[in-house]
């Protein structure tokens, strides 16, 4: 099984006004912008990768050399797009979205044949299933969970600011850490 990312999200995780306001930065002056984009991004990969998580909307796809019973998709499912499949004609079909069950409470989500119905026989070779779907909270900012949030600003002020660049183990070090343990998905 393969899982990418097919583009990044639209919006970064902590907008750059926040940012600019974390860091006392007026927010017309724009020299920092560029940086501080690449910084959110970095960050924000950096707590997805710690909590296995997609904080703002991207498409994704899974691919598989069979069906499995139950496909693992990426945490939070938002949506699923399409399931593809090569038959064992070697025909790449579509399966009508009543054929299968998305779920996405489970953390990660999963995609399930419907009830009552069964995955279909591929072609006996590799990366023959394809789920494209689409993962994370919403579709900007204000749909990223709170202690994310926070995370991304705190590590921003943490690696911006010259007074802590050179910082040991601290109490407010240790405190950022656990932010994210509550959004862990395992």
């Amino acid at each position: 099984m393969s899982m990418e990312e097919i583009s990044p999200p639209a919006a970064l995780a902590v907008s750059l006004v926040d940012a600019k306001d974390q860091l006392r930065i007026e927010r017309d002056d724009t020299a920092f912008d560029s940086q501080l984009a690449i910084w959110i991004a970095g960050i924000t990969a950096e707590a997805e990768h710690e909590t296995n998580r997609k904080f703002v909307n991207r498409p994704m796809r899974v691919t598989l050399d069979r069906f499995d019973d139950a496909i693992r998709l990426a945490a939070p499912t938002f949506s699923v797009e399409s399931v593809r499949f090569v038959d064992t004609a070697g025909i790449e079909q579509t399966l009508n979205p009543i054929d299968y069950y998305t779920d996405k409470v489970t953390k990660p989500g999963y995609v399930v044949p419907a009830s009552g119905r069964a995955w279909p026989a591929t072609a006996a070779r590799l990366n023959v299933v394809m789920v494209d779907f689409t993962a994370g909270h919403g579709p900007s900012e204000t749909t990223t969970p709170a202690a994310a949030r926070l995370y991304i600003l705190a590590r921003l002020t943490e690696l911006w600011d010259p007074a802590t660049k050179e910082f040991k183990e601290t109490v407010r070090s240790n405190f950022t850490k656990r932010l994210l343990d509550g959004l862990k998905v395992y």
